[in-house]
């Protein structure tokens, strides 16, 4: 898959679970640890660094894996709550 953009179709909860062990290496290679999941497909990711660059870089590579647009945020907002870990 090349260049997902957020106007592609999203990600599923189910499709990015299936692919949590290479999502988890990826934030691994970011440095960011427990990369959470929202029920609706969402990853959720905290991060010291400033703006959504890491953010980006992990969905972008995320997208990737999965075949389809991997939405992810930071901790930081409020649509973060309610989610478990990758």
């Amino acid at each position: 898959m090349s260049d997902a953009v957020a106007a592609d179709r999203k990600a599923t909860r189910d499709e990015v679970l299936s692919h949590a062990a290479a999502i988890r290496a990826l934030a691994a290679d970011l440095d960011l640890t427990a990369p959470r999941l929202r029920d609706d497909g969402a990853l959720v990711i905290h991060t010291t660094e400033p703006g959504y660059r890491t953010a980006n870089r992990l969905s972008a590579a995320a997208s990737q894996v999965v075949g389809t647009y991997v939405h992810v945020i930071t901790d930081d907002v409020p649509g973060a709550a309610h989610v478990q870990e990758l």
